[in-house]
């Protein structure tokens, strides 16, 4: 099939574009004017530049394919709610409707899990679940939005619409930080290695992606679907990372107070620098939430996931070779064997001298700055 993959250079929209190929379907990578393409490096696929605030130009580059995968989205704890509302609801409507213009039989939406809720205990939602009256971010309630508006505008134009709803997403190579791998690069960077109550479901990038194709191929119309990997606390995950580098921990257990504070010394820090804060206090409010989920849905249609060890090695291995994990604390990490194995090797130009980090790890093909 000839698919259009909205967001096609971001971290998500790019592993989409890759399991498109993979699969044996012909992607058509939309992206804005002037967009960062380092993720789709390597990859020969039709590009096509549109925003979402453009019906023509979407219609231009929506025509002529029978399915759209919509990954755009911005992914912020950072940004007002205003803009969040008119990139993730106002932009999704826009797509749906110039989806419906030039004849397209079908949507992939990638919303997220958030959006199915939360537990207070270790215990597995589905897609039948709903945020209810704790307090979310922004972020979590523009993303509900997005699949109210999404449906609305699909029913109306005749649109089959499949929900696809990722849990925490980690994994590269990406030309930025996004929140769900600054979780393991702020970890990293703690010198205490504080863990958290609560927990949350970790899923490869590569995972997801492949989730999507499946749902573009087999999702049920009007059917939400869960593509996660496997439930963990966050005493968990920290002790994977620990393991898998070498640093020892966790040491200690903070609390919801303890995050925010930690969170507001970096959202200062970040407005000195002028650079994105590696945790927020819209993040912090959510420590001792249970966001845990079962992908049993998907899994039914063909999807399968890795283990959260596995998921989180191949996350090490990209982000160690990247600019976001500092090299004075790579080179006190030693990585497992697990992390050298599950590092893809991407082929990518060299200049005539080209020394290896301090990991022993091929460099990273995408040398950008968080």
């Amino acid at each position: 099939m000839r698919i259009s993959v909205t967001g096609a250079n971001g971290l998500l929209g790019a592993h989409v574009v890759r399991a498109l190929v993979t699969a044996g379907h012909d992607p058509v990578a939309v992206v804005r004017q002037g967009a960062d393409l380092r993720g789709l490096n390597g990859l020969d696929v039709p590009l096509a530049r549109a925003d979402t605030r453009s019906r023509d130009n979407l219609r231009k580059a929506l025509d002529g394919t029978e399915v759209v995968i919509h990954c755009a989205a911005v992914y912020s704890y950072t940004r007002e709610e205003s803009e969040l509302v008119r990139a993730n609801v106002d932009g999704t409507r826009s797509v749906v409707e110039a989806a419906a213009d030039v004849g397209v039989r079908r949507m992939v939406l990638t919303s997220s899990s958030v959006t199915c809720g939360s537990s207070i205990g270790p215990q597995q939602v589905d897609e039948t679940g709903r945020i209810g009256a704790e307090w979310v971010p922004p972020y979590f309630h523009t993303k509900q939005q997005q699949e109210e508006a999404a449906t609305e505008a699909a029913q109306a134009r005749g649109v089959e619409l499949v929900t696809a709803c990722p849990t925490v997403v980690l994994g590269g190579p990406d030309w930025r930080l996004v929140p769900s791998n600054a979780v393991v690069v702020r970890y990293l960077l703690d010198p205490t290695r504080t863990t958290f109550p609560g927990g949350c479901n970790v899923v490869a990038v590569g995972d997801a992606a492949r989730g999507h194709v499946v749902l573009a191929e087999r999702g049920i119309p009007g059917e939400r679907y869960l593509l996660g990997g496997e439930d963990c606390s966050w005493r968990t995950v920290h002790s994977l990372i620990s393991e898998l580098t070498g640093t020892g921990g966790p040491h200690l257990t903070g609390s919801r107070d303890s995050a925010w504070l930690g969170a507001s010394a970096a959202e200062a820090l970040a407005r000195l620098t002028s650079r994105p804060p590696l945790a927020t206090r819209d993040e912090a409010r959510t420590v001792g939430r249970w966001y845990w989920y079962t992908s049993r849905k998907a899994t039914e249609l063909g999807y399968t996931a890795r283990s959260a060890r596995a998921t989180v090695a191949g996350a090490l291995a990209w982000l160690v070779t990247s600019p976001h994990v500092p090299r004075l604390v790579r080179e006190g990490l030693t990585l497992a064997d697990e992390v050298y194995a599950a590092h893809e090797l991407v082929a990518s130009p060299l200049p005539a001298s080209s020394p290896q980090p301090a990991s022993g790890l091929p460099s990273s093909p995408l040398p950008s700055s968080p």
